[in-house]
């Protein structure tokens, strides 16, 4: 009887830390500028924890995964913020990546008035200057898969189609999330499955446009890819990696924008970080 009380509490125990390890975010990167810093117990450090607190409260019943803040009065103690969760994601796994950010960004990037940081199911930046509705592309950083394809031609023609089609959707969205994903064959027994998504706060034009751009950042010949910006991100792979069902669950598709030139050639890499873009 003893024994089985302890395997069965073991099992227990297993399983909690198994639900906690997977409740914890996968950070990807951070950028924070060492030349903008604020000085430690000012006014601007407050209106930071301010403003991070009600970030991470907001992102606790945010049906859309976004939201942004102002905290202070004038110029230069103002700090606004903002976070995006993945658009496939619950409000759970949301506020637990936005609240996990709320301390992460403060270690990583001590004493900084401009930092952003990047999870796998979230991103939540902040600042002293305005940055909500604005377009930003930098900083940026790309993951590349250290797989090579073996028809690249094919591939790349595929994917180009693909990303066209996510974009033009994710981009016309009004309101709500502007996320889309997309399924496509690239031979009879791999499917590339594709996902872009934009801060609602932009315009129309500003997603496209952010998004154009992020596409020119993807790796060419390689098995998958990810490129991130403040403002939007992109990602492909040749197996599924996001909800289907949550993001179908959304508006209904919305007409198209109409289709850009073609793509220009893009540069190989590795599933490493390998770029990034500072102003």
């Amino acid at each position: 009887m003893s024994s089985c009380f302890t395997i069965s509490l073991s099992l227990l125990f297993f399983f909690i830390n198994f639900a906690a390890t997977e409740a914890v975010p996968t950070f990807l990167r951070h950028y924070c500028p060492n030349a903008t810093l604020f000085t430690p117990n000012s006014t601007y450090q407050s209106n930071l924890n301010a403003l991070l607190s009600s970030l991470s409260s907001a992102a606790a019943d945010s049906a859309d995964g976004f939201a942004n803040a102002i905290v202070g009065q004038n110029p230069p103690d103002q700090v606004y913020g903002l976070f995006l969760c993945r658009g496939d994601i619950d409000i759970t796994t949301c506020s637990n990546c936005v609240a996990t950010g709320k301390q992460d960004i403060l270690q990583r990037c001590p004493n900084r008035q401009v930092s952003v940081i990047w999870y796998d199911e979230c991103m939540l930046r902040y600042s002293d200057v305005f940055i909500s509705s604005v377009m930003e592309q930098v900083p940026s950083f790309t993951m590349h898969h250290t797989g090579n394809i073996t028809d690249p031609t094919r591939f790349m023609q595929v994917l180009e189609e693909t990303m066209d089609d996510i974009t033009a959707r994710a981009s016309v969205r009004k309101s709500g999330k502007k996320v889309a994903i997309a399924e496509a064959n690239f031979t009879s027994l791999k499917k590339l499955h594709t996902l872009a998504q934009c801060t609602p706060d932009l315009t129309v034009s500003q997603c496209n446009t952010c998004l154009r751009a992020a596409i020119l950042g993807l790796p060419r010949g390689k098995k998958g890819g990810r490129m991130f910006t403040p403002s939007c991100s992109m990602r492909f792979e040749l197996y599924p990696f996001y909800n289907a069902s949550a993001i179908a669950a959304l508006v209904p598709p919305p007409s198209y924008l109409p289709s850009p030139p073609a793509l220009v050639t893009r540069r190989n890499g590795t599933y490493l970080f390998l770029l990034f873009v500072f102003r």
